[in-house]
């Protein structure tokens, strides 16, 4: 099953982290993709660089080779779904609006999520999240 990565995985492996480029190297070859919204994080995080060139150049370069996954609108009614059950559960929602959708993305595309935030992610149903 291939893997969706979180914004949290690729900056760090625009900032040249060791730990991030050897996990993406690791998982490759089974195909990664990324959310739109990871990429709007990711390049929110450009605009605030000390050389927002160069990481975009970077940002550009990783692109090459890694699908960008938008928001459908069955990514949109999972992520409807999911919010629901945990709405209902009592569960935090409208702060983790972005982390919903982007489980809905895994969830709807087969994929597995890699991301150290596993406190926004651990209770949706069915996500299944890189150990």
């Amino acid at each position: 099953m291939p893997y969706l990565i979180d914004s949290d995985w690729l900056i760090d492996y625009l900032a040249g982290g060791t730990e991030s480029l050897q996990l993406l190297e690791s998982v490759a070859d089974e195909g990664i993709a990324i959310s739109i919204l990871t990429y709007m994080e990711v390049y929110q995080g450009i605009l605030r660089s000390p050389r927002p060139e160069e990481v975009e150049a970077q940002l550009r370069g990783f692109l090459g080779s890694v699908p960008i996954i938008p928001i459908s609108l069955e990514v949109a009614q999972r992520c409807a779904r999911a919010r629901e059950i945990l709405r209902v559960q009592g569960k935090r929602v409208n702060q983790r609006a972005i982390d919903l959708l982007i489980a809905a993305t895994a969830l709807e595309h087969g994929l597995i999520l890699v991301t150290r935030n596993n406190r926004d992610y651990a209770d949706i149903p069915g996500l299944v999240i890189l150990p």
